[in-house]
């Protein structure tokens, strides 16, 4: 009867000790898997970022739930860099047109605005009159 316990008792302890051994690469897997989607988030938001200077647009908003993966994150864009801040990690990426600091939170909502080109651009751009008889 002693025999047949202890075979238990060895069995669960071998169980365990395979288990464990499994687990680690396991969870490496996923810590690798989540840093990858970060870096996706933080690479899509600049490319949002770039269609939007690129485009004819003028305001674009930016809804922090719509964009970040969890209410423990936030997105910094100071200059062309941007970087989406998880814990105590961050993951970057760049942006084509320089701004100021702005700070996105999971529960903030910015509305973006391009720049007015000064006035001596504006007339420029502008038709003389007789083109358009």
């Amino acid at each position: 009867m002693i025999e047949f316990t202890m075979s238990r008792v060895i069995l669960i302890v071998c169980g365990v000790a395979v288990l464990a051994s499994v687990m680690i690469p396991i969870q490496s897997f996923y810590g690798e898997r989540y840093d990858s989607s970060m870096e996706d988030a933080a690479d899509r938001l600049s490319l949002i970022l770039d269609e939007f200077w690129a485009s004819e647009a003028d305001t674009v908003t930016i809804r922090g739930w719509e964009i970040l993966p969890s209410s423990d994150c936030f997105v910094e864009i100071e200059g062309h860099s941007l970087t989406v801040h998880f814990k105590e990690r961050s993951y970057r990426s760049l942006v084509k047109e320089s701004m100021e600091r702005v700070v996105i939170g999971h529960k903030d909502m910015i509305t973006l605005t391009k720049p007015v080109p000064p006035a001596d651009e504006e007339e420029d751009q502008l038709l003389p009159e007789d083109e358009f008889d």
